[in-house]
């Protein structure tokens, strides 16, 4: 029974060392982390705004995509909107900021925080892969299949239609938000 405590003792000591010490690390490097966390969204915005300003971001609750937006403006007009959305990718969440004109026409996309499959989910990341949203969302629908796609597009997405989905579901609900709650 001696045996038992002593080990179950020592293997407590060990836990408590190992949180605290984890618990210190996070300290240090979470504020860190919050600022490349940063440095990246505004990034993203200065890449989807184009020539407009982007306002404060203003919080949506109770839409399961929509998570945020910034009135987008030029010239003294109103210039649309960038949308932060979250997609459901082949890894888990997929962060997206979208830029949109008022009619709910998609201007730019970028994919941000993601954990999908290097050299296929991944691929999404580049500004090229996105072009094939660009130009839709208002007259034209959002890409959600493989057969609304030219034949180059959809190879470029073979072994990753799981992300193509996520991103087109995650761009359509945006786009419909836009014509539905903003664009009045």
């Amino acid at each position: 029974m001696n045996d038992v405590v002593n080990v179950g003792g020592k293997l407590a000591l060990i836990c408590a060392v190992a949180a605290i010490a984890l618990g210190l690390v996070n300290a240090v490097t979470a504020p860190a982390i919050d600022k490349v966390k940063e440095q990246q969204l505004s990034a993203a915005l200065d890449a989807v705004r184009g020539t407009a300003e982007a306002g404060e971001e203003r919080l949506v609750e109770g839409e399961p995509i929509v998570d945020g937006y910034y009135a987008l403006v030029q010239d003294g007009t109103s210039a649309g909107y960038i949308l932060r959305l979250t997609g459901t990718g082949y890894a888990g969440d997929m962060e997206i900021l979208a830029a949109y004109r008022q009619d709910g026409e998609i201007k730019a996309v970028a994919l941000m925080n993601n954990s999908e499959t290097p050299g296929l989910g991944k691929e999404a990341e580049k500004p090229a892969y996105m072009e094939k949203y660009i130009g839709t969302g208002a007259g034209h629908p959002v890409p959600m299949n493989k057969q609304q796609l030219t034949q180059e597009e959809a190879d470029a997405i073979s072994g990753a239609s799981i992300t193509f989905m996520g991103i087109a579901q995650a761009l359509k609900a945006g786009s419909d938000y836009v014509k539905e709650q903003l664009g009045k």
